[in-house]
């Protein structure tokens, strides 16, 4: 309510191509006494309630909006990646939020690539694949963040149609 969160654009640039491919979205909190709030800090509180799931819907539309932005102003669009948290997976109407924020701003569901971590993979992991493969149905690009991180499983990876796995450092 008061803007005290922000998203920024990290780039994604091909060495190959030697052009920008995408983006991800990052969600930083400015508070007005506190200054910048690490996202270590406030991620794993907000996962902890619902409030992830409020975070998330308002990053989305963030980014939704920037896409519409680029499109009506003739921009060549790129996919932006953003957080599904593990929360998020368990509404069942996921789906439907996210479908209905890119109809709203005229954007291609090709263009908002969902990041989701191996760590939400922990719990119920038959009604993550499920809901990932609605998803990916509804042209999602599904990407799977800090793969090796402490639940790593070749086997999930074979169950699950994603798009992009990222490794994580220690792995």
């Amino acid at each position: 309510a008061d803007n005290q969160f922000t998203v920024y654009i990290q780039p994604k640039y091909s060495l190959d191509a030697e052009c920008l491919v995408g983006a991800e979205a990052l969600v930083r909190w400015i508070h007005p006494e506190w200054g910048m709030v690490s996202p270590g800090e406030f991620i794993p509180i907000f996962e902890k309630s619902a409030f992830i799931s409020r975070l998330d819907q308002y990053v989305w539309e963030q980014m939704c909006a920037l896409l519409s932005q680029w499109k009506a102003k003739g921009y060549p669009l790129i996919p932006i990646s953003v957080n599904v948290s593990r929360a998020d997976f368990y509404q069942s109407h996921l789906a439907d939020d996210l479908l209905g924020l890119t109809a709203k701003y005229g954007i291609d569901p090709t263009y908002l690539h969902l990041e989701i971590t191996e760590s939400a993979c922990a719990e119920n992991l038959n009604q993550i694949i499920s809901m990932v493969e609605q998803l990916h149905e509804l042209g999602f690009v599904i990407e799977m963040d800090d793969f090796g991180s402490g639940y790593s499983s070749l086997n999930m990876l074979s169950q699950m149609k994603l798009d992009v796995l990222k490794l994580d450092m220690k792995f």
